[in-house]
């Protein structure tokens, strides 16, 4: 499929949305390399935390970041340093102390530059919180996925389960709504739905309905600049 020049999809939204799913789901029906932001903020974090680095300390999680070599192949693997991190990143400790060092400006300046050049090499679509507000504002097509925060939840919790891990409804809850605060009160970067981001809530759809609205919108989009 051709796109023009530049061509993007940003995708935002809080964390249990779905996001991740949702783009990788998209960009493999439009034939767009997808750029998964949030992965990279956990290969820092699971850097430090290996190190045993507090996710207080921002003067240490800055200084490690010349020593850490993010890689995301076309399959979606995510690299850390050469060691392929895909599964080691998503688990929910790692969640919060990625959640904590992601207010971090310097964290987000470094990354954001990889980012911005990663979406310059080829037509993408890229998940995360600062997408469309600061990563790629002038994406042509910018999406704020949004669902309540209690259902959110609750795929989140059933994610765990599934994956074997140790989950209890009302925690996880409770870091939605914790994260929800940081996320959107944040001094770098808050979440925020971009200007001119197309709001899409995805709290009665499943994965397969969101994806299918959000190709519509893009399909709508290309129509209008023939």
């Amino acid at each position: 499929m051709n796109y023009p020049p530049g061509f993007a999809i940003a995708i935002d939204g809080p964390v249990g949305v779905g996001k991740s799913t949702v783009a990788r789901k998209l960009a493999q029906m439009l034939q767009l390399t997808y750029i998964d932001s949030g992965a990279m903020y956990r290969a820092v974090a699971l850097y430090n935390m290996r190190a045993g680095v507090s996710s207080a300390d921002e003067a240490a999680i800055v200084a490690s970041l010349p020593h850490i070599d993010i890689r995301l192949t076309p399959d979606g693997a995510i690299y850390l340093n050469d060691e392929n991190v895909s599964a080691d990143i998503r688990n929910q400790a790692l969640a919060e102390y990625t959640s904590t060092i992601a207010v971090y400006g310097d964290v987000r300046a470094a990354l954001t530059t990889q980012q911005k050049v990663l979406a310059a090499a080829t037509p993408v679509v890229m998940d995360g919180r600062d997408i469309g507000s600061q990563v790629l504002p002038h994406a042509p097509v910018k999406i704020y996925l949004d669902a309540k925060p209690e259902i959110r939840a609750e795929r989140r919790y059933r994610e765990l389960i599934s994956k074997g891990q140790k989950a209890n409804r009302a925690q996880v809850l409770a870091e939605t709504h914790t994260r929800d605060e940081r996320d959107k009160n944040r001094e770098h970067a808050p979440l925020v739905q971009a200007e001119g981001a197309k709001y899409v809530d995805a709290s009665h759809m499943n994965a397969e309905e969101t994806v299918a609205h959000i190709a519509t919108l893009v399909q709508n989009y290309l129509k209008s600049q023939l």
